[in-house]
């Protein structure tokens, strides 16, 4: 039996829930690290290098614990002055190329948006993916991208021959937010900007364990803005389901989802994620062992 991991986007706060997840899942047994292939999407792009690498979870988990942890994403501070207005424009531009009925050219719009956006400066922002930096590729590890000009979807892994860190910093490079990350001449910004999981690119995998921020939260299911991402998302699912995958879906509970609200860039709340992501992943750990191995 070959098995997938796909991890969705979040933001810093989808980072928090889904590191706690990994930690608590693997206290009951459950090592994520040994899927065939590790897909991740924004937030789920970092939590997957970090997962194919080796890091120790609870090492991740405890930094969560100290009083300065707010800024655990070791990315750019998601807080602070204009944040809310370029969210709030980011969320404008993704409501009109929901409208496109051809995904590439709703994604050049959301693309032309980002790079000319007032946003965290593109090197100030990979620098908060040093960690990566010089670490060969996962093998197993794949991440998501958009090509910001273009509007083509990339898959970065080993054979791309891209630095991990860069890589990394372009999957989660939320337009107007984060500058598009410049690879071999080109910039690139969120993976997500296709789907918020990417979950079809899992397709020839017996079991798929999907782990997606969105499920049904208040706020976010009931949003006309985001029905068509949605409704491609569905999609993806139908993809896997079709070729005969079993897909275990992960989601935050009505719990972690009210704790962790809708902002989830504001790494002010990404503490409280991590410690529902553990509580979820204790929970879940004996259904999901049955499965995973």
């Amino acid at each position: 039996m070959t098995k997938a991991l796909v991890l969705g986007g979040g933001g810093s706060v989808g980072i928090g829930w889904q590191t706690g997840l990994v930690a608590g899942l693997a206290r009951g047994g459950v090592d994520l690290s040994t899927a065939d292939v590790v897909i991740g999407t924004s937030a789920g792009s970092a939590v997957g290098a970090q997962l194919t690498l080796g890091t120790d979870f609870e090492t991740r988990l405890a930094a969560y614990r100290k009083p300065t942890s707010g800024a655990t994403l070791r990315s750019a501070p998601a807080t602070g002055s204009g944040i809310a207005e370029r969210m709030a424009a980011f969320m404008e531009v993704m409501a009109g190329a929901g409208q496109d009925d051809d995904p590439v050219a709703a994604r050049r719009r959301i693309g032309e948006f980002a790079l000319g956006a007032d946003a965290l400066p593109e090197e100030q922002f990979v620098a908060g993916f040093r960690y990566l930096a010089g670490r060969p590729w996962p093998a197993t590890y794949r991440c998501t991208a958009v090509d910001a000009a273009s509007g083509e979807f990339v898959v970065w892994d080993a054979a791309a021959d891209v630095p991990l860190d860069r890589a990394v910093a372009s999957s989660c490079a939320v337009p107007g937010i984060f500058a598009p990350i410049t690879i071999n001449g080109r910039r690139y910004i969120d993976g997500g900007m296709r789907t918020g999981t990417n979950a079809d690119l899992a397709a020839g995998h017996d079991l798929v364990v999907l782990v997606s921020l969105m499920g049904d939260r208040p706020g976010l299911a009931d949003n006309p803005a985001l029905a068509r991402f949605r409704a491609r998302a569905e999609a993806e699912l139908q993809v896997l389901t079709d070729g005969g995958a079993r897909v275990e879906t992960i989601t935050p509970d009505a719990e972690a989802g009210a704790a962790m609200g809708l902002n989830l860039m504001d790494g002010s709340i990404a503490p409280v994620a991590a410690e529902h992501g553990l509580r979820q992943g204790e929970a879940l750990a004996e259904r999901l062992a049955a499965v995973w191995d």
